[in-house]
């Protein structure tokens, strides 16, 4: 804003008006573009505030900050600036030598650069049929050519140099199997990978005193690892590159049952995943058909990890108690069942107090007693009367394995697998492949599948992003259409907002890079950035034909004019985004597509538009006046 009130104020003090009529003069015939494009980049950034879910959780400063940095440039732009003009710029500016030297050139430069671009509307100004549908046809062919190649994704992954690795032995492992694996695995990554400064492992099962290990998956046979890579700008390979490692050395090991490894500390920025429900009352039937999933996603290029949710089945006993010999000895299945626990699980029978302690005193059988299917039926149950009734003689008693959990969603069964996007591959190949092994797949028709996880996320919060641009978009032109008090101009500067997104699309097709939130916060941002100079345009070209001249006079006039300010402000912006663009430091994966996504939707819309918003006015404006004088013609008649 600054610069197009400054800009203005420079013309007005070369045509040799004094410094305060320049001041006063330059800011009053820019005064309205400039509110108008606050108020656009204010229907932009004050409905993030208002956005509820992750992204109002994540956007909602952005949305405070940048709004109320725009109220207060805008003040300074149209008080301060002209103030600070009329002090201190002249209309006779004594230059030395050096200042000659080198802004003379430039001087010369841009002025052919404007003329140059006035001879351009010129033409463009008698050959408006052909100018705008090449514009039409460029954004078309953009968006189906390279449209459908884009990929899309929920955050950009982040090298946080954080790494947790989870490994399950077999159920039934003891502790110090599982210790002495642990202490080998974490000797042999430590041993291939020189990059990680922490490593710390636990395995074992929690106390009952320990509250916060009993809230985690713990068992004898489960090994936790937490491991520090620090800095990315300290290695050579990045986290996802060492995580495959680690991955490729556990699928070494047979007697892992299940080893994942996750990057990140669980937050946004972690390697993206898919996860596959598969809903289905029968257990053989959903382990079969998940099973079957897993193999076909390990085998597919798209995927680097590859999950079930459903634990190893884990042995027990059971005893089928016969009902009729059960009343027979004066029993139910519930005294019968409680007794069968007391002696395998123990029952608390007294307590020990020493030193104001209490500790309980737990009677169980001995080991020797219940570690075969012939010790418990041997297990002995008293009847009401006191006599001792062996389990055999209740019932009979089966080995059986049953799963550690049953999930349950919406009240019905379910297995996930979830698999980890392999680096290079964005989060939309993985769904794509997922939907194409599920329709190779034999499901039952009592089986149904559906995906969730990050995809799930990502439609969720790219629904609520585009219900979001569209009011945006319904504002700025309610916004302009009160400012111009025309609804014509308003839709003529809206055409911005086209050639913004293909920018954006080719961007993300040049760059290879995937379409995911940040990349969408970009293009929100850009709403609002791409009509501030269709407004500067259209505001001069409709001051010019107040002062009396043609249309295509004023469009040329006002396009020669506003080029040096539309340029300023584009590049400004443009090379303010450069560094977020390209950053490689740490943490700047998570920002670089919204810098990318800014830089090419602001440059390609900015180059379309300097052409196309001036020769569309001309037309609709011509047109209008056409109308106009037609029916004066026939009401004169």
């Amino acid at each position: 804003d600054a610069i197009v009130v400054l800009e203005n104020i420079s013309t007005h003090l070369e045509r040799g008006e004094k410094p305060t009529e320049a001041a006063v003069h330059g800011t009053s015939e820019v005064g309205i573009s400039v509110i108008a494009s606050t108020l656009t980049m204010l229907c932009v950034f004050l409905p993030l505030t208002m956005v509820s879910g992750m992204a109002g959780i994540m956007f909602k400063q952005l949305g405070w900050i940048v709004s109320i940095i725009m109220i207060i440039s805008t003040t300074a732009a149209l008080t301060l600036v002209p103030m600070l003009c009329s002090r201190m710029l002249s209309n006779k500016p004594k230059n030395g030598k050096l200042h000659r030297a080198i802004f003379d050139n430039v001087e010369k430069f841009l002025n052919k650069i404007s003329d140059g671009y006035a001879k351009i509307i010129g033409w463009c100004m008698n050959h408006r049929k052909t100018v705008i549908f090449s514009g039409l046809a460029i954004f078309v062919a953009v968006l189906v050519l390279l449209g459908p190649g884009v990929k899309s994704e929920y955050f950009p992954h982040s090298d946080e140099g954080r790494l947790t690795v989870s490994i399950e032995l077999p159920v039934g492992t003891e502790q110090t199997v599982t210790g002495e694996f642990a202490k080998n695995f974490a000797a042999r990554i430590k041993s291939e990978i020189p990059e990680i400064q922490v490593l710390q492992y636990r395995f074992g099962q929690a106390s009952t005193d320990n509250v916060w290990g009993s809230m985690q998956s713990n068992g004898s046979y489960i090994i936790s690892m937490n491991i520090n890579l620090g800095s990315m700008e300290d290695r050579e390979r990045s986290s996802s590159e060492i995580a495959d490692i680690i991955r490729k050395d556990l699928r070494e090991y047979p007697e892992v049952k299940k080893g994942t490894v996750s990057e990140g500390m669980g937050g946004v920025g972690g390697a993206a995943s898919i996860t596959l429900e598969i809903y289905g009352y029968d257990f053989d039937e959903t382990d079969r058909v998940a099973k079957e999933i897993q193999g076909k996603m390990l085998d597919n290029e798209n995927f680097t990890q590859v999950v079930l949710s459903r634990d190893d089945y884990t042995p027990e006993y059971q005893v089928d108690f016969d009902r009729t010999k059960l009343a027979l000895n004066g029993l139910n299945s519930t005294t019968a069942a409680a007794a069968f626990s007391a002696a395998m699980n123990g029952s608390v029978g007294s307590y020990y107090r020493e030193e104001g302690d209490e500790y309980n005193i737990r009677v169980i059988y001995d080991k020797k007693f219940r570690s075969s299917t012939q010790d418990i039926e041997n297990i002995i149950v008293y009847t009401p009367a006191g006599k001792a009734v062996r389990i055999k003689d209740l019932g009979t008693v089966v080995e059986a394995k049953v799963p550690p959990t049953i999930e349950r969603k919406n009240r019905e069964r379910y297995i996930t697998v979830t698999g980890i996007v392999a680096t290079g591959h964005a989060l939309s190949e993985a769904v794509a492949a997922t939907n194409a092994i599920i329709k190779t797949t034999e499901i039952p028709n009592n089986i149904t599948t559906d995906i969730s996880g990050d995809f799930e996320d990502q439609q969720s919060m790219f629904l609520n992003l585009v219900v979001l641009m569209v009011l945006i978009i319904i504002l700025v032109y309610m916004v302009m259409a009160s400012q111009f008090e025309s609804f014509m101009s308003p839709f003529v500067i809206m055409f911005s907002v086209p050639f913004a997104f293909t920018g954006v699309i080719l961007g993300l097709w040049a760059t290879n890079t995937a379409l995911g939130v940040m990349a969408m916060i970009g293009i929100i941002i850009l709403l609002g950035i791409v009509v501030k100079n269709g407004i500067v345009l259209i505001d001069y070209t409709i001051l010019m034909r107040e002062r009396g001249m043609s249309v295509i006079d004023a469009s040329v006039t006002a396009a020669r004019s506003r080029l040096r300010p539309i340029l300023m402000t584009t590049l400004t912006t443009v090379l303010g985004m450069v560094p977020m663009a390209v950053g490689r430091g740490e943490g700047s994966e998570l920002w670089r597509s919204l810098g990318m996504t800014v830089c090419w939707g602001l440059t390609i819309s900015t180059l379309v538009t300097l052409v196309l918003i001036p020769t569309i006015y001309c037309s609709l404006a011509t047109a209008q006046e056409r109308r106009k004088a037609k029916k004066l013609a026939q009401t004169k008649g």
